[in-house]
């Protein structure tokens, strides 16, 4: 029984590790992991499951799941991580929230993922506009 239970933690514990991605054919959508960023620069709050949509002007639409709602905002690419985990690629993203605070998330996708090669396009198209 406690071989079983080990077992079973270990495996939930395996589950909370995986992030999820997919990516659509054409790159300009997919799903990843967010966090958001307090104003010192530290995480706020635990990972969540992300849906980004990549619109023209280097703009972003971002659905965040929060349990059973989701928050559906725009969002702009203000930088990558120079120096991101091994075999991910991270995003920092930010947004005047409705009080005209600025808001900041990561998204981190898979490097070698079809995505990065859009949020790189978005990301320049973005610093252009």
């Amino acid at each position: 029984m406690i071989l079983a239970i080990g077992v079973c933690a270990a495996l939930g514990y395996l589950g909370y590790l995986i992030e999820p991605h997919h990516v659509s054919k054409d790159g300009t959508r997919f799903l990843g992991s967010g966090q958001s960023i307090s104003g010192d620069g530290d995480p706020g709050g635990r990972r969540r499951e992300v849906w980004v949509k990549v619109l023209d002007g280097g703009r972003l639409q971002v659905d965040i799941k929060r349990r059973l709602r989701h928050d559906v905002t725009h969002w702009w690419i203000e930088g990558k991580a120079p120096e991101p985990p091994p075999r991910r690629a991270v995003y920092v993203l930010h947004t005047v929230g409705k009080l005209g605070t600025t808001q900041r998330m990561t998204i981190k996708v898979p490097a070698k993922s079809r995505a990065v090669a859009i949020m790189d396009e978005a990301m320049a198209s973005s610093r252009s506009v």
